[in-house]
């Protein structure tokens, strides 16, 4: 009586798991007819356009906060704050959004450095 509970506890969950998987390539077919998916690939799975809108506004947000950053720390126009990033990481830019993402790592560590500098100055 237990074996037989058990198989069919296993035939209705794996029943569900599949039913999931089939209504998840449907809506997925779907949008590829709607031409709701983007061709670009990442890492062999397609990306959705509307996953790269966010990953372009995250983007755009954490230039913002850089360059927010960069004015609290007194660099209010173009030429100082670049100036302070190439200082930075030794380099040669000309627009602040050409950083990768380790750079801006590198960016953000040296303007808390700097913030820290200058509190202990203060």
């Amino acid at each position: 009586m237990a074996l037989l509970i058990f198989c069919l506890t296993s035939v209705i969950i794996t029943s569900v798991i599949v039913a999931v998987e089939l209504r998840g390539e449907k809506t997925l077919s779907k949008q590829s007819f709607k031409g709701e998916i983007n061709d670009n690939s990442f890492y062999g799975r397609k990306i959705l356009a509307q996953d790269i809108k966010t990953n372009e506004q995250l983007r755009n947000r954490v230039f913002e906060t850089l360059d927010h950053q960069l004015n609290q720390l007194g660099y209010v126009s173009k030429e100082p704050k670049l100036r302070f990033i190439n200082d930075t990481l030794n380099s040669d830019y000309t627009e602040l959004t050409e950083l990768s993402p380790n750079e801006l790592q590198t960016a953000f560590s040296a303007i808390l450095h700097a913030r820290e500098s200058n509190e202990i100055a203060a």
